[in-house]
């Protein structure tokens, strides 16, 4: 698995996954293994930011790991054109960020000429960049966006998976989020607290707010041995991207962990 799987994998099991026994509330507890470089989701090239930013960041279209099917999040439906340079978004209603502003085309907007500025130097907008000349997107309603590249980009929806949508008019642009989380508390070398979005718009097939945990608190652990020690004492729910050498010792010593 991937680093971004692996990263994908967990944000549906954190957010997503049905809470046993139907119950809600209470706080997940894993690690990271290094310090996050940035929460600004624009911005993010290491695993540590990619976590946060895939707890936090609302995107327009969701890749589903397990099926590999595209899946309508902050688009209800896009379409392509033949020459596959413009892409069309309508946008789901009534969605709001994470600080109450609503969510419009205009952020969209906002976010890819940020994405695809040459000074913002964005790792994630380089996989969109195709031949010459800049990207146009028009908003020509709120509900709306149409994006379209210099020349055709292969595979151009699945891109889509890594672009957490920022808002145009929050005054902390980068810290209002359309995700599951939000970024509640920092101590750098330490641990990263993210709480429960509000204003999240998804919900479960009998209509619960999503997700169904209150807090996910991330330490940062870069010992590996540490890590695993803490969660076979139980002071961590889960570990991220387990190595094969600890899968096949804790399978070894607690089978009962591993099923």
């Amino acid at each position: 698995m991937s680093r971004l799987q692996a990263n994908l994998a967990l944000l549906i099991l954190v957010a997503l996954a049905p809470p046993v026994g139907a119950q809600t509330g209470g706080e997940l507890h894993f690690c990271l293994h290094g310090e996050p470089k940035t929460f600004n989701p624009v911005l993010v090239d290491d695993e540590a930011s990619e976590n946060i930013r895939y707890l936090t960041g609302g995107v327009l279209i969701r890749l589903n790991r397990q099926s590999q099917a595209l899946e309508s999040a902050l688009a209800t439906s896009w379409t392509i054109s033949h020459d596959r340079r413009t892409i069309t978004f309508r946008l789901r209603k009534g969605v709001r960020f994470s600080d109450g502003t609503p969510f419009r085309s205009e952020d969209v907007a906002y976010t890819m000429r940020l994405l695809m500025d040459p000074e913002t130097h964005s790792p994630t907008g380089d996989a969109f960049r195709s031949g010459e000349g800049t990207v146009q997107v028009e908003t020509p309603t709120p509900d709306v966006a149409v994006i379209t590249f210099p020349a055709p980009i292969a595979g151009l929806e699945r891109l889509f998976d890594q672009v957490a949508i920022l808002s145009s008019h929050s005054p902390k642009k980068e810290m209002a989020v359309l995700g599951p989380f939000l970024v509640a508390d920092y101590k750098a070398g330490s641990y990263v607290l993210l709480e429960k979005n509000p204003n999240y718009w998804k919900h479960d097939a009998q209509g619960r707010a999503l997700p169904y945990i209150d807090r996910v608190r991330l330490d940062i652990q870069r010992n590996r041995d540490i890590e695993l020690l803490r969660f076979r004492r139980g002071e961590l729910q889960l570990i991220n991207r387990l190595e094969a050498e600890q899968f096949d010792r804790l399978q070894h010593e607690s089978p009962a962990v591993t099923r």
